[in-house]
């Protein structure tokens, strides 16, 4: 079990680690480091500068200690983020009501608190406010962790409907201050990234291919972040994102076709498999690894480890993000590939295959949470927008007999046909103007 505070509420905070994790954790305290200098690091080792302010922990646990450990246990199941995710709401709601035992919550302590969440929507983020993302998500969080806690010994006598408090209104969500929409690159924007980062070393070529490969796979950072030599096909191109060898969301496991980029992406990721198979990779070896393995033959038959986390991917992003004067996270790179899927898919075939090769049970996901059109292009789009053409079939028809001279002139056919002529001729015009 580990446990912290935090730096500016001093609020507890504790989590299950196994072993590995509590030693890196160990080592990052000693030598006063980031984890993600602990995983990937040519210097000599860091010496003990301890740290300059105490750790700040509550003097008496919390009451509802135990039963939170419980719920860490039941929650193995999801993805470490999102127990992450779920311990910061419910330490929120434990820290609203300054540590009362969640067996003595009533309907409307939740209530109260869903005012407080929706209050803190409308406020600016400068001064504490929260997105309507996170208003959802820790209404969902607690939802379910009430759910979960009434089936529980000590808890049976909460409310049996206790968690439907939870519930947002629609018309008060409406008025959530909108934040900044999330930026991403355009395709070209993309190709200048990946063609503006440095290759002198194998470092360079290693974090330009991992750039490349999001955008070719579409695989968020933790899932790249582990593949394997094996994970890619350069041939068939094609991807997997396997739960067994990777870190996925979900632990889902699917087949990837490579997204239909520029080929300067497939070249790239091409490039750098084949030099690392003419240096003796083989199939389980990482396909992005640490910086310690590059510059060393291999040794011995076991295979080369993948990253312990994702700091090499969001470095190998921000280099390639600062040629364009710009900041752009690995998970950008979804977001670009879905407005590319929006470009080139014109059935709902397409659209449906895109999705599923994001990773995406439905198009409604994708949709919903990737690459929405920002105010900015909705308006261009609009402005753009020329009146349909609503020739009818009949008006076709007589309009080829005009040019084909099948009308006889002065005719109320030949009329009609001229006044549609001019129409039409006026409509070039001003386009021509424009």
């Amino acid at each position: 079990m580990a446990e912290g505070a935090c730096s500016e509420c001093g609020a507890a905070v504790m989590k299950l680690l196994d072993a590995t994790k509590h030693d890196r954790l160990r080592e990052a305290i000693r030598t006063n480091a980031n984890l993600a200098e602990i995983d990937e690091d040519q210097t000599e080792e860091l010496v003990c500068v301890g740290t300059n302010t105490p750790l700040r922990l509550p003097e008496n646990p919390s009451m509802n200690d135990k039963i939170i450990h419980n719920w860490q246990l039941y929650a193995g199941r999801y993805d470490n983020k999102t127990v992450d995710a779920h311990l910061a709401s419910i330490r929120d709601f434990e820290d609203f009501f300054e540590g009362q035992c969640f067996s003595l919550t009533k309907d409307k302590d939740v209530g109260k608190y869903r005012k407080w969440l929706l209050e803190k929507g409308e406020l600016p983020r400068e001064a504490g406010g929260f997105s309507a993302s996170t208003i959802r998500h820790r209404a969902s969080h607690l939802a379910a962790f009430f759910k979960w806690l009434g089936k529980q010994d000590g808890y049976r006598r909460l409310s049996a409907n206790l968690f439907e408090y939870f519930a947002l209104p629609r018309q008060k969500m409406a008025r959530v201050l909108a934040r900044p929409d999330k930026i991403y690159p355009s395709i070209d924007e993309a190709l200048t990234m990946i063609q503006s980062m440095p290759t002198i070393t194998r470092t360079q070529r290693r974090d330009r291919a991992i750039v490349a490969g999001a955008f070719v796979t579409g695989l968020r950072a933790a899932a790249l972040s582990t593949m394997r030599l094996k994970h890619i096909d350069c041939v068939a191109k094609t991807a997997v994102q396997d739960a067994r060898d990777m870190r996925a969301k979900n632990g889902k496991s699917f087949m990837i076709r490579w997204f239909p980029v520029p080929e300067a992406f497939h070249d790239v990721v091409v490039s750098w498999k084949e030099e690392l198979a003419k240096d003796g990779f083989e199939s389980d070896d990482a396909l992005f690894p640490d910086v310690k393995y590059l510059y060393r033959p291999k040794v011995g038959t076991d295979p080369i480890p993948t990253l312990q986390t994702n700091g090499v991917v969001n470095r190998a992003f921000q280099i390639a993000s600062n040629g364009l004067g710009k900041s752009f996270s690995p998970h950008s790179a979804r977001h670009c590939l879905k407005a590319l899927g929006d470009k080139l898919c014109t059935r709902a075939e397409e659209r449906k295959a895109w999705s599923l090769n994001l990773g995406h049970e439905s198009v409604v996901v994708t949709d919903t949470h990737y690459g929405k059109m920002t105010d900015r292009a909705r308006l261009q789009v609009l402005d753009s927008l020329k009146e349909e053409d609503r020739t009818s079939d009949d008006e076709k028809e007589l309009l080829l007999k005009y040019f084909f001279h099948a009308l006889v002139p002065g005719s109320p056919e030949h009329r009609a046909a001229r006044i549609l002529v001019r129409k039409r001729e006026a409509a070039l015009d001003d386009d021509v103007l424009e």
